[in-house]
């Protein structure tokens, strides 16, 4: 149901309270909506064709009337729109609309105009459908089927587990690369993780730390690493020292380049701050593919804890809105063969870039290039070898596949911004720690309960109104 221009009904609802509000989504080219942690999103073909059944009925009323009097107005263009969704009352919309008013009686003309549209678009009743007999009595038959081999299946399965082990061929390895400066403490936690996912899962994973420092002042570091070792004396735990100041690029790229890992095998970069589980290693291992595909996990960024008075940042905070985000920018993490990494057009990691950020961005434009370049075949003549159209359909052309990972969390911990980084370094640093303080609701709640931020808020909202 579409209720006419100007009609009161947009007010329907009235909120209790300011946590009652509801969000309005504004429509462009794209739509822009504060409940998605990506804000601008492709308009979807449910709504777009939702956009254009309301944009014709709307038409079509108001044409009844106008072609009675020698005019007519023709729809243009969606300039832009709001719309949000009332679960009492239905979809409201505020739409503006670029019509032409086209006048063939009399005096004629044409004049092209501007129209706000204010429509609610209610809920229809309940529909209830039947299903005949024979599609029931079919679904049910094949579930009752499917529910019998499931379970059939894994009674033979639990009898015959040495046996499939012995049939199965190994899962390709995971080789973790972790850059590292300090952070003492956080090593260790992260130590304690890989041994209890990695190793005593035994998930076929190797580790290769690349450590930033004089040896002098490794030696903490590199005791845990040794303990760790003497514990497990069949695993590669390897670690690369580096001079210098703390260049994750650089660090990167050296361990990429290491004899310590294999072309076959899978190089998981990652952070010092993430935790994650045996879920996450399957995730890698399903959506990375040799030749063809890259994975960039979003993983999930826990907000400040303190602020919420949860005391220190713990592992165990569930994963939902007010305790965390997933960090739909951020691509840092990343699994990726070492064969693709080596590509001429990619080869390894930017190693000008020195601080933090900004290396995962141009490793992925890296990336995406490989991914968008055409390939040219030549035909086989006396000037090139008999091989060389096998050789170029082999060429890589990678994609790159990404998804929020809940396994994947990144502990919060307090972020110092470098005032002597570069300029696209600093502002993404602050960004980051910016994004990372709160949920937007528990700013709002902190912004509100301090009354001389309510003060000011209406003295400049008075001071507006007197400018105007």
């Amino acid at each position: 149901m579409v209720w006419p221009l100007n009609s009161p009904e947009l007010n329907k609802f009235v909120p209790e309270s300011t946590a009652d509000l509801l969000d309005w989504s504004f429509i462009a080219r794209s739509l822009y909506s504060a409940g998605s942690a990506n804000p601008k999103q492709k308009i979807d073909s449910a709504m777009r064709e939702g956009l254009e059944d309301v944009i014709t009925e709307v038409m079509e009323n108001i044409n009844y009337y106008s072609r009675q009097r020698g005019r007519v107005i023709e729809f243009r263009e969606l300039l832009y729109g709001y719309h949000r969704l009332d679960a009492l009352h239905g979809q409201d919309l505020i739409l503006d609309l670029l019509l032409i008013y086209k006048k063939y009686r009399g005096k004629k003309m044409t004049v092209p105009v501007r129209r706000h549209l204010y429509v609610q678009r209610a809920f229809t009743g309940i529909f209830v459908k039947e299903l005949d007999e024979d599609f029931y009595n079919v679904t049910l038959q094949q579930s009752l089927l499917g529910s019998l081999l499931q379970n059939s299946m894994a009674r033979l399965s639990s009898h015959f587990t040495i046996t499939s082990n012995l049939l199965t061929t190994p899962p390709d390895k995971i080789v973790f690369v972790l850059p590292i400066a300090g952070r003492l403490a956080t090593f260790e936690r992260f130590l304690l993780t890989y041994e209890r996912i990695c190793i005593d899962a035994s998930q076929h994973c190797d580790l290769l730390v690349v450590i930033f420092g004089p040896l002098e002042q490794l030696t903490e570091h590199l005791q845990l690493l040794t303990d760790l070792r003497s514990r497990h004396i069949y695993k590669q735990i390897n670690y690369i020292q580096r001079n210098g100041q703390f260049s994750r690029g650089v660090a990167l790229d050296i361990a990429a380049r290491s004899s310590y890992i294999q072309q076959q095998d899978i190089i998981l970069f990652i952070d010092v701050d993430m935790v994650f589980g045996v879920e996450t290693l399957q995730r890698v291992r399903m959506h990375t593919q040799r030749g063809r595909q890259v994975y960039l996990p979003i993983v999930f960024s826990q907000y400040d804890p303190k602020r919420r008075g949860a005391g220190s940042s713990t592992e165990s905070l569930p994963i939902d809105d007010e305790n965390g985000y997933f960090r739909q920018f951020g691509f840092g993490i990343c699994a990726i063969y070492k064969s693709d990494i080596l590509d001429e057009d990619i080869n390894g990691f930017d190693k000008d870039i020195t601080g933090w950020g900004l290396e995962d961005v141009k490793f992925l434009e890296k990336i995406v290039r490989v991914g968008t370049r055409q390939r040219g075949f030549l035909v086989n003549t006396a000037e090139v070898p008999l091989d060389y159209n096998e050789a170029a359909e082999q060429w890589r052309r990678l994609t790159v596949f990404r998804a929020p990972d809940p396994t994947l969390v990144h502990i919060y911990h307090d972020i110092s911004c470098d005032v002597h980084l570069d300029a696209p370094q600093y502002n993404m640093c602050l960004g980051t720690k910016a994004n990372s303080l709160g949920s937007t609701r528990l700013m709002e709640q902190l912004f509100f309960n301090n009354q001389q931020n309510v003060e000011f808020i209406a003295d400049f909202n008075r001071q507006r109104q007197q400018t105007r």
